[in-house]
């Protein structure tokens, strides 16, 4: 058999290379673009949203994840005022922490008037072990048993807390179960669960932004998949958990049905959807490409994907260092430290419509960090990291 002369064998094993890290370049390159491309001063606005309003202004802020029961009308919110001095996501740690003021979850009653006083409600937390220190993030609810998962960033490390939740109590009460920590659980952030005892967690990043800032950008912008899907079992007295897929920037986590979950990779501006598998391992199906930097998943009754995100997230950065910043200068006016002049973004994808863009805004309501719809009842909302108030549609 004939060799190949060596300058043609160079040129084969580099168009071998090429042809294998082309997809990977590909999607840096639409990735970053992003960056560009969603400036604030070239964002075009889109806002297809009924009747809506921004409600709760004045009660509450820095509201990370939102779901929706609408088997009981309710929606639960994560929210955290204290995420301008600790948010171990965008790196921010504050040294002092008997300044840093803990989060909360509350019960948002959509089917009562907004001036009744069980509309809004937060969840009162009991039993709590030890130091009780909430930043919550990721928050999921199994209707079924009434057992609340939270991912919660505590200040002696981050850990998912299981509650079980009483809504007919006024104030609902959460009662603690159990704090769930692992090596392999070291930055939650998202949760999907299967039954009472059985969820999928995502960990965004394998570096800490705290302890390795300079490989964490690595992680992100080069999109390594140093995150992961972690499956745990709370079957036996020992947790079992495993990981079931590496992702570059895990974030947020949803099933669509029994068999179909869908997980936002931020850093590769996609949604990833993947067979569960009988024992609990994942398959890579299919991913939604979307123009932006996707954070929270949810999907409502008809199986729509709900996707919020970020547009430009070097704007976001702007604004988690001037909330460090001007929260602690004691001549700053308050309200204008705690504006997100931030985009935002909110998109809609099933399988028969494909993807399609619901609110791009660029002030007015920043930082969409989750969307979640009760399509039963037409009720719709939207929650921002750094924001104030939830944006509530209907219709």
């Amino acid at each position: 058999m004939a060799r190949l002369p060596q300058k043609a064998l160079t040129l084969t094993i580099w168009a071998a290379i090429l042809a294998y890290i082309s997809p990977y370049l590909l999607n840096r390159y639409q990735a970053l673009s992003i960056l560009f491309n969603n400036r604030p001063d070239k964002l075009l606005e889109v806002n297809v949203l009924p009747k809506y309003s921004v409600k709760f202004a004045d009660r509450l802020r820095n509201c990370e994840d939102a779901l929706i029961d609408d088997e009981n009308a309710v929606a639960i919110l994560s929210c955290d005022t204290g995420r301008d001095l600790w948010n171990t996501v965008m790196g921010t740690y504050h040294e002092k922490r008997d300044e840093i003021s803990n989060g909360e979850l509350l019960i948002y009653r959509y089917d009562l008037p907004e001036n009744s006083e069980k509309s809004l409600a937060p969840i009162k937390i009991v039993d709590y072990p030890g130091v009780f220190s909430l930043h919550p993030l990721g928050v999921e609810y199994h209707h079924q048993s009434s057992t609340l998962f939270v991912v919660n960033h505590h200040l002696d490390g981050s850990r998912v807390d299981v509650f079980s939740l009483d809504l007919a109590s006024h104030p609902p009460v959460a009662r603690h179960k159990q704090s769930i920590t692992s090596p392999l659980i070291n930055a939650p952030n998202a949760i999907a669960a299967l039954n009472d005892h059985e969820f999928y967690v995502t960990n965004d990043h394998y570096s800490s932004r705290r302890e390795h800032p300079w490989f964490w950008q690595v992680e992100t912008y080069l999109a390594f998949p140093g995150g992961t899907l972690t499956y745990v079992s709370l079957a036996s007295e020992t947790p079992q958990i495993q990981n079931v897929a590496h992702i570059p920037f895990a974030n947020g986590v949803t099933l669509m049905n029994e068999s179909i979950l869908a997980v936002s990779s931020t850093s590769t501006a996609q949604v990833r959807l993947y067979n569960i598998l009988s024992d609990r391992s994942v398959k890579l199906n299919s991913s939604i490409e979307v123009p932006f930097m996707p954070d929270n998943l949810s999907a409502d009754k008809d199986g729509v994907l709900l996707i919020a995100g970020h547009p430009h997230p070097p704007s976001l950065e702007e604004v988690v260092k001037h909330r460090l910043s001007c929260t602690q200068d004691s001549e700053a006016d308050n309200a204008a430290c705690w504006k997100a002049n931030v985009p935002s973004w909110v998109s809609q994808w099933s399988s028969s419509r494909g993807l399609e863009h619901l609110f791009v805004s660029k002030q007015e309501f920043g930082t969409s960090a989750t969307a979640a719809r009760d399509s039963s009842r037409k009720v719709g909302l939207i929650s921002g990291l750094y924001e104030n108030g939830i944006l509530v549609w209907r219709g």
